[in-house]
């Protein structure tokens, strides 16, 4: 495996999605340098504002974290997208039924944003494998499945992500944090020498 694609899914594609794509991809060229270029990470979705850019709340706070919200056009999910994505990280469970749908042989490959976290908890840096950094993605992605079912929940409502849009700015920061929380535990269990 020499690439690896992440898709990440939401309503409009203007705000929790496109945060998760430009601030995965800040933190990836942070810590991967030249790498981060084997790493493919976009969004889209499910009834998606086509052609808009960022809404102005989440860019404003992708710019706060060091993250380039400029260029982004929001696109509608497709079958072929989510076929094409290694993992797919979905800002509620609604998308990620919707992204099933479209693909059903994604659904192993297919989490929410939070609930992917969650299915990392239990796992450590150490426990995954190999130094190079689309191998360890790809195994931090079979351990979060390995886990499904293994790792409780409280709340189901816990894995979702609230729609900002249209609300005041501190729903957009709640989004935000909880999307950068998530990312965080990526990138601690990619390149172990990073931390939040």
């Amino acid at each position: 495996m020499t690439r690896f694609t992440v898709l990440a899914v939401c309503t409009g594609n203007i705000c929790r999605s496109p945060f998760v794509e430009r601030l995965l991809k800040s933190r990836l060229r942070e810590a991967l340098g030249a790498d981060a270029d084997r790493f493919t990470i976009g969004s889209a979705g499910t009834h998606a504002l086509v052609g808009q850019p960022i809404a102005e709340p989440a860019a404003a706070l992708l710019v706060e974290r060091s993250a380039d919200p400029t260029g982004f056009v929001a696109r509608e999910l497709t079958a072929d997208l989510v076929h094409d994505a290694d993992l797919v990280l979905a800002a509620t469970r609604d998308h990620r039924a919707a992204a099933v749908t479209l693909q059903p042989r994604a659904a192993a490959r297919t989490m929410t944003v939070r609930e992917f976290a969650r299915l990392l908890a239990p796992v450590a840096a150490s426990d995954i494998a190999g130094s190079d950094p689309v191998e360890r993605m790809a195994a931090i992605v079979a351990a979060a499945r390995a886990n499904r079912g293994l790792v409780a929940i409280g709340d189901p409502d816990d894995d979702d992500i609230a729609d900002p849009y249209r609300r005041k700015r501190e729903a957009y920061i709640l989004a935000g944090q909880q999307i950068a929380d998530v990312v965080d535990v990526i990138l601690e269990r990619l390149v172990p020498a990073v931390s939040g």
